[in-house]
């Protein structure tokens, strides 16, 4: 049962808040919590990337930290601000010496974490993309203003605490011209916003309207540094109007003296996490912007399935070739975190451009997998209901790809990755 947000500010009131998750969940319960007078003293992140950053004012600090900070605040609050991988910082507090009365579950007062995906399409075709899919029919469109007006108002009626949504699942919402009104819209609502974007987008204005309006969190995709690289990868994508994208970023970032917070999500592959790497690592801290690293994944789940179940399809084989920890690596490396318990289904609603609603966001092929063919005529109890039906989710489970696409036990990817050379070059 999920717990009434008065018993969330009653347990944290007065208390000094450590929010464990500097991304979107985190961002979008700092905006709770500076909404309702918190006092929000530190982030705690894991991800190197993140580490000694700041994330719209407060300072991103290694677990490690979490010892001393129990010496120095009295009657301190941990809340795991995730929508993923509860359970493994759940295990490193208690490691720690921490126990429940310490730590509060961010999950158990927001039933639902929302994806808006605005646009049904894309201006590149990834190998790691399901738009790159050969013959694909699935119909593409954008979302109106009204529409989501209409979704972005009955997630607020079904849910007593909404405080983010992510624009973005399979698409590309920088090709929403209507992009910095949405925004708007979900500010005045009180709601944080991500985005990700390829970047490789011809709109000057449109980027500086959206910076404009200060969404929390900007993701910006790429898979090299030199042309040559990141084309293989970002296909149909220009990196030098994506490295003047972000150029003109950290312009508009400082011009509105914006607090968006850039993270520059390179992808890796087996040809481009050497030099390539490198450089833009130093292009992300001239421009002090974020750089993460996560490795491609045979996408979307339709795909991955059918590989598992011996359909050769040449495109997938090729794009299986192509990563630095290849499927078969990726689902060994994960193994022991297999679990019937599926994160993707039971805490997110993603909602596609058409109000389509799919079981999860790695599915894409709308058959057999939509559990409401309308959001806006579904209440949040069909649609929980009807996840419960989806045949594709035993497949998935039986195969432990909810962990495989987490990339649960990073150590080990990282070691598979460590044994091959990089063929990269400039």
């Amino acid at each position: 049962m999920i717990k009434s947000k008065v018993s969330l500010l009653v347990q944290l009131e007065k208390r000094p808040i450590v929010i464990w998750g500097a991304r979107m969940t985190g961002m979008g319960f700092l905006r709770f919590s500076l909404a309702n007078s918190l006092n929000i003293v530190r982030f705690i992140d894991s991800d190197l990337a993140l580490q000694n950053k700041l994330v719209n004012d407060v300072l991103v600090s290694s677990p490690d930290v979490l010892a001393t900070m129990k010496k120095e605040y009295e009657n301190l609050a941990i809340v795991i601000a995730v929508s993923l991988k509860e359970s493994e910082i759940i295990s490193m507090l208690m490691d720690m010496g921490f126990s429940a009365h310490d730590y509060i579950l961010y999950s158990d007062y927001c039933e639902s974490f929302y994806t808006i995906d605005i646009m049904g399409s894309c201006n590149l075709k990834c190998p790691s993309c399901a738009h790159s899919i050969d013959g694909d029919k699935t119909p593409i469109g954008r979302m109106s203003l009204k529409n989501l007006e209409k979704v972005v108002d009955k997630i607020i009626g079904e849910n007593e605490i909404v405080t983010h949504v992510s624009l973005y699942s399979w698409g590309e919402p920088f090709l929403h011209k209507n992009l910095p009104e949405i925004i708007s819209y979900l500010h005045v609502n009180g709601i944080a916003v991500a985005l990700s974007s390829n970047l490789s987008i011809d709109s000057d204005e449109l980027l500086g309207n959206v910076i404009r309006q200060s969404p929390e969190y900007l993701k910006v995709s790429l898979s090299g540094y030199y042309p040559d690289t990141y084309e293989k990868t970002h296909t149909g994508g220009n990196i030098d109007l994506v490295k003047s994208n972000m150029y003109r970023l950290r312009y508009y970032l400082d011009k509105f003296k914006s607090k968006t917070f850039v993270d520059v999500n390179y992808h890796l592959y087996n040809d481009n996490n050497g030099l390539n790497l490198e450089k833009m690592r130093m292009l992300c801290e001239e421009l002090k912007f974020s750089l993460s690293t996560t490795y491609s994944l045979v996408m979307p789940l339709e795909r991955c399935l059918d590989y598992l179940d011996g359909i050769h399809d040449p495109q997938t084989e090729k794009l299986n070739s192509m990563l630095l920890v290849n499927i078969e690596e990726g689902l060994e490396a994960s193994s022991m975190y297999r679990s019937k318990i599926c994160p993707f289904k039971e805490n997110q609603i993603n909602i596609n451009w058409d109000l389509k609603v799919p079981v999860c966001c790695t599915v894409f092929n709308l058959d057999g997998i939509t559990v409401s063919d309308n959001y806006l005529e579904s209440t949040l109890e069909q649609i929980n209901s009807n996840k419960n039906s989806a045949k594709i989710c035993g497949k998935c489970i039986k195969y432990g790809l909810p962990a495989y696409n987490m990339g649960l036990n990073q150590q080990k990817w990282k070691e598979i990755a460590s044994t091959k050379i990089s063929l990269d070059h400039q």
